[in-house]
């Protein structure tokens, strides 16, 4: 299997672990998309408080991974370490403080800017390069060419979808108080349920790779197709003198009289087609689970011109998805999934829900929360 579909692979289980979603019986994100950088910003390059330029000994994997977690804090750029055993090769000196190092990135997820460790012989130990994601730092080499101004979270999002079809969009990340893992789980909002997107591994660009093919030419195709029929679907239900509620209530009608819970998940999970986690089930084929249900609402509300996120966790069990919508000036909880079947609006029970209200029988999956409450407050 090739690196860059490994790299898909683990994407989509990150973007897709709603497959196991629950069933419970009873884009437009903003109006402007970020600009390419004009010219470099004149931004000041942090000093380490620290040099840590002395010889640290590597007695053990927590002292080392202490030592690199002090200098992943400070950014600094070298350490040098000397180890006990002289017969011990480069490659496992190497080895054990890559080993240091993963460890402290799975604790501290937040340092995780540092993204390199290179590891060669000096003349007193063995001396460790580092190096940072260039929006750390304030790029002392300059703007990436070309690069879209990435200022919140949200901006991630808008580019990603911007150009679709594009396998790398060069970005430039203003802020440099936005977290890896944040961004991350951002780029899951974007790519339709068909691309999948992901930082590179210093950040100066976003990556596209399929999420249901060998190539990302499918995907892409797919992914338009699914907005042809979006824009045919909104034509049929929306007016002009439509409000934001008047539009949402449309979108939730639409789809919880028009799509039934795939039940194949539960039957069958071989046969369950990739369509019913995406928008394609609830808008072509009528049949979906909460992925495909929660996709749906999405690109409607987009459709709309109302910011709309998806949003995994739990729900009655199972991992779930469902919605985050602007509705008059204020964000509320969608579940489409939930109240499917439910023709009489008197009996939808998770339309426009308070996050308090939402939060009885839903928890947030892993920095949910934190990236809602992010995208929310940037649109």
């Amino acid at each position: 299997m090739s690196k860059r579909r490994i790299a898909a692979v683990c994407a989509l289980f990150l973007l897709l672990s709603l497959c196991s979603c629950s069933e419970q019986t009873a884009e437009v994100h903003s109006t402007s998309v970020p600009t390419a950088t004009s010219a470099p910003e004149e931004v000041p390059v942090p000093k380490p408080s620290d040099p840590m330029d002395g010889v640290y000994p590597a007695t053990s994997l927590e002292d080392a991974a202490e030592i690199l977690k002090q200098a992943y804090e400070g950014m600094v750029p070298q350490l040098t370490f000397a180890f006990s055993d002289a017969e011990l090769s480069l490659q496992d000196r190497s080895i054990f403080l890559q080993n240091a190092s993963s460890q402290v990135l799975s604790q501290y997820p937040e340092l995780k800017y540092a993204y390199q460790l290179d590891c060669t012989d000096g003349p007193e130990g063995t001396v460790c390069q580092i190096r940072y994601m260039p929006y750390k730092l304030g790029y002392p080499d300059g703007m990436p060419e070309g690069g879209m101004e990435i200022r919140c979270l949200a901006d991630l999002v808008e580019v990603a979808d911007a150009h679709l079809g594009e396998t790398e969009i060069p970005i430039a990340i203003l802020d440099p108080d936005l977290l890896v893992d944040d961004m991350q789980r951002a780029l899951q909002q974007a790519g339709y349920g068909y691309v999948l997107y992901m930082l590179n591994s210093d950040a100066t660009a976003i990556c596209a790779v399929p999420g249901n093919s060998d190539t990302l030419e499918p995907s892409v195709a797919q992914a338009r197709e699914l907005k042809n029929l979006t824009q045919s679907i909104a034509e049929q239900i929306f007016t002009d003198d439509m409000g934001d509620e008047a539009k949402l209530r449309a979108i939730y009608r639409y789809i919880v009289e028009h799509t039934s819970y795939d039940s194949r998940y539960y039957q069958d999970l071989n046969a369950l087609p990739y369509e019913s986690r995406t928008a394609y089930g609830p808008l072509k084929y009528g049949t979906a689970i909460c992925g495909g249900f929660s996709w749906a609402f999405n690109i409607l509300c987009q459709e709309a011109g109302i910011p709309c996120w998806n949003v995994t966790g739990v729900g009655a069990g199972e991992e779930h998805m469902w919605n985050c919508a602007r509705m008059d000036g204020e964000y509320r909880y969608f579940d489409t999934t939930w109240d499917a079947g439910m023709t009489a609006e008197a009996q939808w029970r998770y339309f426009a829900c308070t996050e308090e209200e939402i939060t009885q029988n839903h928890q947030w999956g892993p920095g949910q929360e934190e990236l809602i409450h992010a995208l929310t407050d940037a649109t």
